[in-house]
């Protein structure tokens, strides 16, 4: 799982959604599956969904969710095929040079992707 957009960069304004990477074998599980949403404990942290939509892009698909008291969560799935590093797709690049902290990576895909992209 990775951070990405503003508050990667460190650039957050009040609007700023959190946007979350997570790698997955079954990235297309998640896409068909619709209660896992459910599972996630908004509450927990003193927030209700107000509304989710799904968005779809190349390799990876988010579903944007709004949450009140105002906030917004964008929680981007991709097949672990994402972070290949033999070669590094473009929009994958793209990605990591923008704005890209690891939060989570047990099995060192994301960080064997960024010592490619260093070397490279």
């Amino acid at each position: 799982m990775a951070l990405i957009g503003s508050w990667a960069r460190g650039n957050p304004h009040r609007g700023s959604d959190v946007d979350l990477l997570l790698l997955t074998d079954r990235a297309a599980d998640y896409r068909r599956r619709r209660n896992w949403l459910t599972e996630i404990d908004f509450a927990g942290a003193g927030y209700r969904v107000v509304s989710s939509k799904t968005a779809r892009y190349g390799a990876a698909w988010s579903r944007h969710v709004t949450l009140a008291p105002s906030a917004e969560v964008e929680l981007t799935f991709a097949e672990r095929s994402w972070a290949r590093t033999d070669p590094v797709d473009p929009g994958t690049r793209g990605i990591v040079k923008d704005a890209f902290r690891t939060i989570v990576d047990k099995d060192r895909l994301l960080a064997a992707l960024i010592d490619a992209m260093m070397s490279g």
